[in-house]
């Protein structure tokens, strides 16, 4: 039986679970369809779908559920959800159309959904301090690769 905290953290982990496994099987699927004939963007897209909308998003939200000092509460959730889901679906579309302004838009929509994660979980210390160091580094890391991407998109973008 869970507690009622371990309730509530779940409960707010839950969405990013969910798509992340959806975003893992659907990157896989695209993986299948294309794995004869390959071509640039939908193994890419392959690739994005699971490393970045699926697992970082399940690392994203899990994490922040079991290392913030409180629960982030509902809205506060739905608004990391649909701000870094937005963002990877402005990435995706722009990049698969090539229209440089939707990746930009989708990027900084990811940056921002990205501090969000960072905000969810500055007041926490404790025994958990080594994770929440882990977890800091993983979202910059992330963020770091964002902006490598986005460096690609200008110089795709400026040919």
């Amino acid at each position: 039986m869970l507690t009622a905290d371990a309730a509530a953290r779940w409960q707010a982990a839950r969405p990013f679970a969910a798509l992340g496994a959806g975003a893992i099987i659907a990157g896989g699927l695209v993986a299948a369809a294309v794995a004869h004939h390959p071509v640039e963007h939908p193994v890419w897209m392959s690739a994005y779908l699971v490393l970045v909308v699926g697992v970082a998003q399940i690392v994203f939200g899990v994490g922040q559920a079991w290392l913030s000092g409180d629960v982030p509460g509902p809205r506060w959730s739905a608004a990391e959800w649909i701000v870094f889901n937005l963002g990877n679906l402005g990435v995706i579309i722009g990049t698969l159309c090539e229209q440089f302004a939707l990746v930009l838009v989708g990027t900084v929509l990811f940056a921002l959904a990205i501090a969000l994660f960072l905000l969810a979980t500055r007041a926490r210390g404790g025994s958990r301090r080594g994770w929440l160091m882990a977890y800091r580094i993983v979202l910059g890391l992330v963020f770091a690769s964002s902006l490598v991407g986005l460096a690609l998109a200008v110089a795709g973008h400026m040919r």
